[in-house]
């Protein structure tokens, strides 16, 4: 048996400490604001206790969302999957925000199973799944949207299982409006989420439309018809905002505003997502933050009990998988909330979107892959 000299043991201690030193996080802020300028904007208003944590956790999820949709294989989910079990054994790699996203699941304690189930769903992604009906696609936003609902929640420390079934919901409605948005770009790049039974129903056969997709007034029944479902899904997960620790809901409130209108735009414009990609303009924004700051201060003025959402809003058996592992690491504890103070981070995300507005008129944006709102 060979045995190591002690100056390649020297070395091996100083090649360990050039890695480290090498090592360079990544601007979470910067990917995030490039990423989802909505998402940007109401990340900002969170308290500032929460605010780096949050950050990150869009940041992994976008990264990773990234590697799947940019040529990723399986190898490259696995490889993600890999780098989770490193993140949970706090043994992080270098790559991504792996270090980073490793701190909050600590701090937070943020149950694994959330994370797998966004993987899960990019899987799904990679092994070109389509969805014949509305329950299926829900399935599927439940986990790419819905667990990045619940990662946030948990990180405000909500416990509540309706609740947080509420948070995966809003994650739900919010990706329906994405696919609302996006039918026309995913249908160029061979992706097709609308259901198809849907469309079989309206005398489209899903196949023949995808080889050749073009603007028609049964395509644009259906977009309006996947809005009206993520309206219900708004509707069903706007009262539980107000029993979030207060200091949090003004952030919440503009996601969730901003993206509904994102659904506005495109009634507009007659739910033509084919050739139309529908966006919310700066001043809109800023008028729904303002009314974001309105109502959650207004919710502090109404109590709402727990009790009264829980009899309105039952839980949903497709989003066990991912609430009982929250209820069992969590049972017996309970959380705190802080006083709300969001003036000061109004008047910052308004001056920040201001700049971002007039930064863009001189940004040379690749019109194939636009910034996603």
């Amino acid at each position: 048996m060979q045995i190591k000299k002690p100056e390649n043991k020297l070395m091996e201690v100083r090649n360990m400490n050039k890695m480290q030193k090498a090592y360079k996080p990544l601007n979470c802020s910067q990917i995030m604001a490039a990423g989802s300028k909505s998402f940007y904007a109401a990340s900002r208003l969170f308290p500032a206790r929460l605010r780096g944590a949050a950050t990150i956790i869009y940041t992994y999820c976008r990264l990773a969302d990234d590697l799947i949709d940019k040529g990723g294989t399986k190898k490259t989910l696995e490889s993600l999957r890999k780098r989770l079990d490193r993140i949970y054994l706090g043994k992080p790699s270098n790559e991504g925000v792996d270090r980073e996203f490793a701190k909050v699941v600590m701090k937070y304690d943020i149950p694994k199973e959330l994370p797998l189930a966004l993987l899960e769903g990019f899987e799904w992604d990679l092994d070109g799944r389509r969805y014949d009906n509305l329950e299926e696609l829900t399935d599927y936003a439940a986990r790419v949207a819905g667990s990045v609902g619940a990662m946030i929640s948990v990180l405000m420390g909500v416990r509540d299982s309706r609740v947080l079934a509420a948070a995966c919901k809003l994650g739900i409605a919010m990706q329906f409006t994405n696919i609302a948005r996006d039918v026309g770009e995913d249908a160029r790049n061979s992706r097709l989420y609308l259901p198809e039974s849907w469309m079989r129903q309206v005398g489209l056969e899903p196949d023949t439309w995808l080889e050749k997709p073009v603007d028609d007034i049964r395509i644009r029944s259906l977009i309006k018809k996947l809005l009206e479902k993520a309206s219900f899904y708004y509707k069903v997960s706007a009262e539980a905002i107000f029993l979030l620790p207060k200091d949090c809901r003004v952030s919440i409130l503009s996601a969730r505003y901003i993206y509904e209108e994102i659904g506005n735009e495109l009634k507009k414009h007659s739910f033509n997502s084919i050739n139309y990609r529908a966006h919310v303009s700066l001043s809109k924004k800023l008028l729904l933050i303002m009314k974001s700051a309105n109502d959650a201060v207004q919710s502090m003025l109404l109590p709402y009990s727990k009790k009264e959402f829980s009899d309105k809003f039952p839980l949903q058996s497709n989003l066990y998988f991912m609430l009982n592992p929250i209820g069992n690491k969590f049972k017996g504890r309970r959380c705190s909330t802080r006083p709300l103070n969001f003036l000061q981070r109004l008047d910052w995300v308004i001056d920040l979107l201001l700049k971002q507005a007039e930064r863009d008129k001189y940004q040379l944006v690749d019109s194939r892959h636009p910034p996603r709102q």
